[in-house]
């Protein structure tokens, strides 16, 4: 009998009215307990802690970094100071890096490792080197010696030599090192990937819902690789405006293929995540699983892990319903496929079209209910990097993803529905008092939210930073932004201001989509959360006499193990999205390195102490000029307002303000720095001439 959890959304409290005091960040006064963190080094010597639990960054002076390297998890105490928090390393707890890349250099009679990222403040010896050493190519090195005092030498031996320095495809590498991405799995991995049966079994479908009679379908990118989701909408009476909607959301049911003790398991708990980098994709799973059998393809019988739930007109869901289920997809869709029939400028056929178009108005619902809430919509285009078909190697333009409107609203559809799935699942936890890892989203930070209005109204905006405390105020003040002749560079103030997502057990609801609670549920195939949570709805779905699919059902874990694998996955998150996001910025810099002395146009997004922050519209490269240069250029000194939004020529008083737009020239693209350089030519018009 399939278990029903009914969760009507008036009885839910609403996120976002009043922040409450169970989603207000714990300040601290004093750090008297040693708290334990990940230590962050900058490269002039000193360091900030992060605490694991999601506290403020502390920060580390030079002195007291001890024998801790960038990476390291440790231990720390800290006190108030007049800067925020200060501290001091008390233990460490783990070592983050094991390896490192660097070119070797020979010092007298030593080789050393001169390491290529600057925050490894020591000098490595070269120990054990098997053969010639060469100091005009880029070389992995393990540590085998960590010092145990800052007078201790580190020692590294050579594993490999990855090719010469400022190359595409050795800076590629770095970086994966650097953030330790494996791009190779490891032997039992493929052993165990071999043994998966290649079609769903009779006996798989023992403890499943059987759903391949309903019409799911997927949709998905024209290159998906994989196929983690599928949908389907059925209309419940003859008026599709009034009417109610019974919505399925099925995903992969990757815990049936990759059990706990498992080589595979133990590898996708270490990578947790894939990476998607501008010429590859690195799967968190092997292929054989990623892209079959836990891949919902067309005209095939898969597993899935189904959401039901009913709608009714105005987006309020109720019945929901989760199960195991076989389901059979009938169609496979792309964005640009969906794009085009919401348009009626499709060519498929018209019970296809039919079903898109509900999935639409089910969509609709759905968003129109999110925001009623207060949900944070920032719509702040990515980069997207398109490569030569014949030659990946050959970088074609670099564009903003989603640039069609009709395409993002194909995109959204989707996403609206995944959103559903995920609070429902969210609900379903808190419900029944699950050791789920959440997804959370804390309040922004009441300091930014200062700097926020003052900037803000240095650009002719007047804000409340305490309205920004609520999702509802910070999506009334997006919307006054939009008309705004500089909306974008308020779109992205605010987007720093907030807090950064990450995986607790520790339900503190989702701020940015004014949810209350929030599991990530629709990606296993690519996020490994997303599988714990699918393992924990299992146990719960067994031991209370819902379709948990064949035995053995996973073990529900303690709320330890939970915690622990939060911490792990928030922490792998990050390093996966700075592996893209460096990635992106590398092929950028290559790509503009047939670019120098060209002129585009640009916009400033932001100042730092080295310079200026620009994005170029077309390319869609991100680049800094820097001050020391502009200064050079303009004949005289340039001081950052206390605002942080305007940049002021001491002698001219000439003003940069923040959503400038200017004309630039490209000057360097530096592979290694992943870096574009630009010196500023004039200013183009945001309500006033340009410069003579």
């Amino acid at each position: 009998m399939c278990m029903v959890c009914a969760v009507s959304r008036d009885k839910q409290k609403r996120a976002g009215d009043e922040p409450s005091a169970t989603r207000e960040k714990q300040k601290r006064s004093s750090g008297d307990e040693p708290t334990v963190a990940k230590l962050m080094v900058n490269p002039a010597g000193f360091g900030f802690a992060e605490p694991l639990d999601g506290g403020d960054s502390v920060y580390i002076p030079r002195g007291r970094l001890g024998v801790a390297l960038d990476g390291d998890e440790v231990t720390i105490r800290f006190w108030a100071s007049d800067k925020g928090y200060e501290g001091e390393i008390v233990e460490l707890v783990r070592r983050g890096r094991t390896r490192l890349t660097g070119i070797p250099r020979l010092m007298g009679r030593t080789w050393v490792l001169e390491p290529d990222d600057p925050r490894v403040l020591w000098r490595p010896e070269m120990v054990g080197t098997g053969e010639p050493v060469r100091d005009d190519l880029v070389v992995v090195a393990a540590i085998t010696h960590y010092p145990n005092d800052p007078r201790d030498p580190m020692l590294v031996q050579t594993e490999r030599v990855l090719g010469p320095p400022d190359t595409l495809g050795t800076e590629q590498l770095k970086i994966l090192i650097e953030r330790g991405i494996n791009p190779e799995f490891p032997e039992p991995v493929i052993a165990e990937a071999q043994g998966v049966p290649q079609s769903v079994l009779p006996e798989d479908l023992e403890g499943r819902a059987d759903l391949r009679k309903l019409e799911f379908m997927t949709i998905d990118p024209v290159d998906a690789r994989d196929f983690d989701d599928a949908v389907c909408v059925e209309l419940l009476g003859d008026d599709v405006r009034s009417a109610d909607m019974r919505l399925h959301v099925a995903v992969a049911d990757v815990s049936h293929y990759v059990r706990e003790g498992t080589a595979i398991d133990a590898e996708a708990a270490l990578r947790c995540f894939s990476a998607y980098l501008p010429d590859r994709a690195i799967p968190m799973l092997p292929h054989a699983l990623s892209s079959h059998m836990c891949s919902l393809v067309p005209d095939a019988d898969r597993l899935a892990m189904v959401v039901s739930m009913r709608l009714d007109a105005a987006g309020e869901a109720s019945e929901v319903q989760l199960r195991a289920a076989v389901i059979h997809s009938h169609k496979r869709l792309s964005y640009e496929q969906v794009a085009a029939e919401l348009e009626d400028e499709g060519k498929l056929e018209q019970p296809v079209v039919e079903r898109i178009k509900l999935l639409r108005r089910a969509a609709d619902r759905l968003r129109v209910m999110r925001l009623h809430r207060g949900a944070v919509e920032l719509n702040l285009p990515e980069t997207k990097i398109i490569l030569d078909q014949d030659d990946p190697s050959r970088i074609r333009d670099i564009v903003p993803s989603r640039a069609s409107k009709s395409v993002a609203r194909a995109y959204n559809l989707i996403e609206e529905l995944m959103l559903a799935a995920n609070e429902a699942v969210g609900q379903i936890s808190v419900t029944y008092k699950l050791p789920m890892v959440f997804r959370v989203h804390d309040l922004p930070d009441a300091d930014k939210l200062e700097l926020l209005s003052a900037a803000a109204k240095v650009l002719g905006m007047e804000v409340d930073p305490e309205k920004l405390r609520t999702p509802r105020g910070v999506q009334k003040f997006l919307s006054r932004a939009e008309t705004h002749p500089r909306g974008q560079a308020l779109h992205m103030y605010m987007l720093r201001s907030m807090a950064q997502a990450s995986y607790s057990t520790d339900n503190l609801g989702h701020f940015a989509l004014a949810s209350p609670a929030y599991v990530h549920f629709t990606s296993p195939i690519r996020r490994y959360p997303d599988l714990v949570s699918h393992r924990v709805l299992k146990a719960h779905l067994a031991r209370s006499g819902g379709q948990a699919g064949p035995k053995p059902v996973p073990a529900m874990p303690d709320i330890e193990a939970s915690q622990a694998q939060a911490a792990r996955s928030s922490s792998r998150e990050r390093s996966t999205a700075d592996a893209e996001r460096d990635s992106k910025a590398l092929f950028a810099a290559a790509y503009m390195r047939d670019r120098i002395g060209d002129r585009f146009e640009a916009t400033i997004t932001g100042f730092g102490s080295a310079g200026m922050y620009i994005l170029l519209d077309r390319p869609f490269v991100d680049g800094m000029i820097r001050l020391g240069t502009l200064e050079r250029e303009r004949g005289e000194l340039y001081e950052l307002e206390e605002s942080g939004v305007r940049l002021i020529g001491k002698r001219s008083g000439h003003v940069l303000t923040l959503g400038d737009r200017l004309v630039v020239e490209a000057t360097d693209a530096s592979l290694q720095r992943r870096k574009v350089d630009f010196v500023y030519v004039t200013r183009l018009a945001v309500g006033a001439p340009a410069d003579e």
